[in-house]
């Protein structure tokens, strides 16, 4: 059996990804998964469901399907393919990225209806506009929340006028705080990524790496800027400190406050030691994954363009 699309194909046989050509080995667990949301797609696939059916017969937690979800995306970014794979339902499940499971829909379509029927196969191919409407539904703005959001654009504004008003008062000691937010993107930028950390200056090299990637980084240091610019901008990830300003536990507040406020961005824990807690603490508010070095957080931030 074989699972094809326009950019990869995997042969369930040979256990194979084929991208761009290049055939890679993949293992049984990943195919499974992918066969799951497939099989699942438009509707998203419970945590329970997946665990039930890739561990049959063993008990694992909910951690072990995160990191399965995460070695997954890995593989195939480091096959080359760089669209959406998988889509994250905070607190449910996960479902196929939505481009894959437009292609699943054609191909279902094309092999049961004529190919002079095309106007049949447009209307067939609509079949995934529930999901689409529901995602509208879901996003409308009352009147309401647009006063909020100018609000805090208002409030934002005089932070910043604030900050560089103390600028020229102490000037030196506040050089770092009122340089903290960038607002300017640079022509062909291919997204945003927003990093909260009350010392930017150690993520120096990690943000300049980005940014050579035509990565947007926009730094905070305080979890309240930081969900203010979650209000005002999209970003395709959020990457975070654990201790901040004396909290041992800021980065995992700042993900549960982020996620009750209905933002699903995805979110990493950039931290110096891995620990079982941490991670399981992380997982369970719907973070996507701790990570204690560089490398391993260019290719989960690059994944996502």
């Amino acid at each position: 059996m074989k699972l094809s699309f326009s950019e990869f194909s995997i042969d369930c046989e040979t256990a194979e990804l084929l991208v761009n050509g290049a055939k890679i080995a993949i293992d049984e667990r990943n195919i499974m998964l992918i066969q799951l949301l497939a099989k699942s797609y438009p509707e998203y696939c419970l945590k329970q469901d997946c665990l039930d059916k890739i561990w049959v017969g063993t008990v694992v937690s909910d951690m072990s399907l995160s990191k399965l979800v995460s070695d997954t995306r890995k593989i195939f970014a480091k096959a080359g393919y760089s669209g959406p794979l998988i889509q994250t339902v905070h607190g449910r499940g996960y479902r196929l990225g939505h481009e894959l499971g437009q292609q699943l829909s054609q191909l279902q379509n094309s092999d049961n209806v004529e190919a002079g029927h095309s106007s049949e196969i447009a209307g067939k191919a609509s079949s995934s506009a529930p999901f689409v409407e529901r995602r509208k539904k879901t996003v409308a703005i009352s009147w309401w929340e647009i006063f909020a959001k100018v609000l805090i654009a208002l409030l934002l504004v005089l932070a910043i006028i604030f900050q560089f008003w103390q600028g020229g008062v102490n000037s030196g000691s506040s050089t770092t705080q009122t340089k903290s937010l960038s607002y300017s993107e640079p022509a062909g930028a291919l997204g945003r990524v927003l990093w909260v950390d009350d010392h930017p200056e150690n993520n120096l090299v990690e943000k300049a790496y980005l940014e050579s990637k035509n990565i947007v980084v926009y730094s905070t240091v305080t979890s309240e800027e930081a969900l203010m610019l979650l209000s005002m901008y999209n970003y395709q990830a959020v990457i975070s400190d654990m201790w901040r300003h004396g909290d041992s536990l800021a980065g995992l507040k700042l993900l549960q406050t982020i996620r009750a406020a209905g933002h699903d961005t995805d979110f990493y824990l950039y931290t110096y030691v891995e620990s079982p807690d941490v991670s399981e603490a992380i997982f369970k508010s719907g973070g996507q994954a701790v990570v204690i070095d560089s490398a391993a957080l260019y290719e989960l931030i690059l994944a996502h363009f």
